[in-house]
């Protein structure tokens, strides 16, 4: 009975420490913006609750963490979306014209238009997680059919 005691006690500390050890890249979307301890404390489907009692100053180091990688530029392993890869003579001017279509359709997703020679290319959005970013290409499979999703250093998604 003392040995499952020292096992729940042991269980307990490291779920409440382990978000101390997350990086703001690997809190699921559903939690953004969130207080995941108040989210656990909602009652569930079933009507069942769960209380975590947590200090004050823990929480304030969490959301001061995750103020400091949004607001300092702080970059995260994710991926975006390619919707032009090129190197043809017009690569340039089309480039920027695929990049300035785009921004005027979808206002508030992020466009990189960028030379790596010897290609132009326009990437879009800041995703996470790659189940996004599909999500993301097949909404915008009908305008750009060359559409590919790229692993890239991506700014912290504000959404």
């Amino acid at each position: 009975m003392t040995k499952n005691l020292i096992y729940l006690f042991l269980a307990g500390i490291v779920l409440l420490i382990s978000p101390l050890a997350l990086s703001a890249q690997q809190v699921d979307s559903i939690l953004l913006g969130r207080d995941v301890y108040n989210w656990l404390a909602e009652p569930g489907p079933a009507g069942n609750l769960m209380r975590i009692y947590q200090s004050d100053s823990i929480g304030h180091a969490m959301q001061s963490k995750l103020l400091s990688d949004m607001t300092q530029g702080s970059k995260f392993n994710g991926f975006r979306v390619r919707i032009f890869f090129d190197n043809k003579q017009s690569a340039r001017a089309e480039s920027e014209r695929i990049a300035s279509e785009f921004s005027s359709v979808s206002p508030g997703i992020a466009v990189y238009r960028i030379y790596e020679n010897p290609y132009f290319k326009v990437t879009v959005g800041d995703f996470r997680t790659k189940s996004e970013a599909t999500r993301f290409m097949n909404s915008i499979k009908g305008i750009y059919p060359q559409a590919f999703i790229t692993k890239d250093q991506i700014n912290y998604p504000l959404q």
